[in-house]
Order: C-alpha cells, then sequence, then structure tokens
C-alpha cells in the first residue's frame, strides 16, 4: 500500500461493513484491508473498490497475525463482537494505534483508559447507530423536555430498520 495513502485496518465483514466502506472511500485517499474470519465475505467485499480495497483471512485469538496486521496499518475499526474487542485494544495500545467501535464500552475498555490517553491514543466507542446515534436522540430529546419543564418517564428506541412508507 502506497503511503500517501491513510492505511485502515476493518475487522469483520458483516452487514455494517459496506456503508462504513462507502463512506470512507468517499475521500478517495484510504486504503482499507478487510480482516475476516470469512475470507469469502471479505474477497466480496472488495469488488466495491479493488484499488482501495484488499482482504485477508484472520481469526483475532492470533495474536500474532493480529499484531502484525494492526501495525501495517494506521487505524483500526473493529466491527466484530464486542466480547472479541479486548485483544485488539491491547495490540492498538502496545503497538500505539487508534482504534474505533460501535460496541458499547465494556470494563475490560474502561480498565486500559488510563493507558490509551497516557499513550495519546484514541480509543472511540459507541459511534454506529446502536450505540451511538441513537444516544445521542434520545439525549436531545430528554434535554430538550428538560428545558421546556418535562421529565421523560419512559422511553424506548427502535434501530436498525429503515422506516418504509406505503
Amino acid at each position: 500500500m502506497d503511503n500517501k495513502f491513510h492505511k485502515v485496518l476493518l475487522l469483520g465483514s458483516g452487514m455494517m461493513t459496506p456503508p462504513l466502506i462507502r463512506e470512507l472511500l468517499v475521500h478517495g485517499d484510504t486504503k482499507i484491508t478487510i480482516a475476516s474470519n470469512i475470507l469469502k465475505e471479505a474477497q466480496a467485499l472488495t469488488s466495491m473498490s479493488p484499488q482501495h480495497l484488499s482482504a485477508v483471512s484472520l481469526d483475532v485469538k492470533d495474536l500474532k497475525a493480529l499484531d502484525d496486521l494492526i501495525s501495517a496499518h494506521d487505524h483500526v475499526i473493529s466491527f466484530i463482537p464486542p466480547w472479541m474487542h479486548t485483544p485488539i485494544a491491547h495490540a492498538c495500545l502496545k503497538l500505539g494505534k487508534n482504534m474505533t467501535t460501535s460496541s458499547y464500552i465494556s470494563p475490560a475498555m474502561e480498565e486500559i483508559h488510563q493507558q490509551v490517553k497516557d499513550k495519546g491514543l484514541i480509543f472511540l466507542n459507541e459511534c454506529g447507530l446502536d450505540p451511538g446515534i441513537d444516544i445521542m436522540g434520545t439525549m436531545k430529546i430528554v434535554h430538550e423536555a428538560a428545558e421546556a419543564g418535562y421529565k421523560v418517564v419512559s422511553y424506548e428506541s427502535y434501530c436498525g430498520g429503515i422506516p418504509v412508507a406505503d
């Protein structure tokens, strides 16, 4: 990968990855390596922009392979299940790489928070639709209600679907 490109390691090849890839490719200066335990899925995603995307097989429990991949990239985005973020976070901390997830902040992530800050790194969590945008929307409503003198006593959020008008 060319040094003029920002190199992103995207862990996971599920349904959330195509929209993220499209957004990252808008900037034109990003090379993305899609690492997945389902190589066929990752390879299929590379058809979105073969000049900017590559695919590799990865078992995140293989710490050596994980370290090698992370060290070759500028930023890590983890779209794998939340309980699998810990080894990734520890590798990013060790190798001095920033990390983004769409998952809630786990106790394991909280435990290394100060070390991440001390190294000047950013580990950004809860930045997807759910969690993320839904929580920001909820807090906007709660704050607006409070400013108007109201109190929210119940709230339900339904995320992950796109409303269709009939």
